[in-house]
């Protein structure tokens, strides 16, 4: 057989055995809104489309894009692929402590209720950071040295599982 008909025959053979996955694109624009995302706490949309997570010290908020993200094959053990960017800043109010940063999250649950304020980002409390059954993923963009979390500075963006001792 050709190099060249063996090469078509196994790349026939893995397009006929592959799996389509389907994917979820969606793109925000400044175009933040009540129907596009789901607020919860003192996270607020202002008429410019400003997204606000907080607006004192020491609170807490959460935006949440509205439907449920498919992260595994339903066949599968395997993680679905994915990617994001974004472009935000970190501005404190004038008279307020600055916050310790954001978490970009994925999360089994829409409420508030099992978070805590603070170095928790939003995402843990006490007595839930570092229960391998949280089920919890974040990418945190923290400005705070949190040495309880072995953080490495004070600006830093670290990949949270289950825990706020980042593992990048």
């Amino acid at each position: 057989m050709s190099p060249l008909l063996f090469s078509t025959a196994i790349i026939t053979l893995l397009l006929f055995f592959a799996k389509v996955v389907p994917s979820l694109d969606f793109v925000y624009n400044t175009d933040f809104n009540s129907t596009n995302l789901f607020t919860f706490g003192d996270a607020t949309i202002d008429s410019s489309s400003i997204l606000s997570l907080t607006n004192t010290t020491f609170s807490i908020g959460r935006a949440l894009y509205p439907l449920k993200i498919l992260v595994k094959s339903s066949n599968s053990s395997k993680v679905l692929l994915f990617s994001t960017s974004f472009i935000f800043s970190i501005s404190p109010l004038k008279g307020f402590l600055p916050g310790h940063g954001f978490a970009f999250s994925f999360l089994p649950s829409a409420g508030i209720s099992s978070a805590s304020l603070a170095q928790n980002l939003g995402l843990f409390n006490f007595t839930n950071n570092g229960d391998p059954n949280s089920s919890i993923f974040g990418v945190e963009f923290d400005v705070f040295a949190n040495q309880e979390f072995d953080d490495i500075n004070d600006n830093h963006v670290g990949v949270d599982l289950n825990s706020l001792k980042s593992r990048g």
